[in-house]
């Protein structure tokens, strides 16, 4: 006991134990053990939010390269579509224009017969005018 008064310790030192050990028990059962429960709460939601999150983005990842797949795919739809409808355009294009060279080397052909026709009228006619024509110089000459 010398020792212990040497130290500085009285006899309450056993009092002041009991009262510690106690204090700690009550604020262990009042203040903290809520507040150790709420944090284990805590750690496991977020780890929970953490793995959620992990398979969200893993989701997400197949998602993207599911669309790109299909985006691909109706993409290259699309451009069949469009190739075998520009290939028809080109051959009604193709069409219509050797229809239209037909129709006007048809209306350029009875044009040129037309005119051969009324140049041989005319000509039929200037040979039929000579003798008239002559007459009349000859006249016109004379009368001079």
């Amino acid at each position: 006991m010398a020792v212990l008064q040497q130290l500085g310790l009285n006899s309450t030192v056993l009092i002041q134990f009991l009262i510690f050990v106690t204090t700690l028990v009550v604020l262990s059962q009042i203040a903290y053990g809520p507040y150790a429960q709420a944090l284990e709460e805590r750690e496991h939601r977020t780890k929970g939010g953490e793995d959620l999150a992990q398979e969200l983005l893993k989701q997400s990842q197949e998602l993207r390269a599911q669309f790109e797949t299909k985006a691909r795919q109706v993409n290259g739809e699309i451009k069949t579509i469009f190739d075998t409808y520009r290939d028809q355009a080109n051959k009604e294009y193709g069409d219509i224009i050797s229809k239209a060279r037909i129709e006007s080397q048809k209306l350029i052909d009875e044009a040129r017969r037309q005119v051969g026709v009324e140049i041989a009228d005319a000509a039929q006619k200037l040979k039929s005018e000579i003798p008239a024509v002559a007459q009349s110089i000859t006249q016109k000459l004379v009368a001079r």
